[in-house]
């Protein structure tokens, strides 16, 4: 049996590695860091979710996730829970 070469871009993904998709999620009311802080545990509270940070600033958090064991309704879901609405996401990149 031959060995995949770990640099080819076609090679399929070990199904014991992670699958990490970033997200930007608008929240309103995101304005201080007693609400980022309340945002970012429920979010890294989910299986999957590897980071969670909050930009005041711009009024969003950026989740890095893992897409084979959340989906970004259960991102909205965990934001819903700490009585904050997430808006149109702002950007996935």
């Amino acid at each position: 049996m031959s060995q995949q070469d770990p640099a080819d871009p076609h090679a399929p993904i070990p199904t014991d590695q992670p699958v990490l998709e970033n997200a930007i999620i608008a929240v309103e009311g995101l304005d201080d860091q007693h609400r980022a802080a309340q945002i970012e545990a429920a979010l890294r509270d989910l299986d999957g979710v590897e980071s969670a940070v909050a930009d005041l600033d711009r009024a969003e958090v950026r989740v890095t996730f893992d897409a084979r064991k959340v989906h970004a309704p259960s991102l909205h879901d965990a934001i819903l829970g700490t009585g904050y609405h997430p808006t149109a996401q702002a950007d996935n990149s």
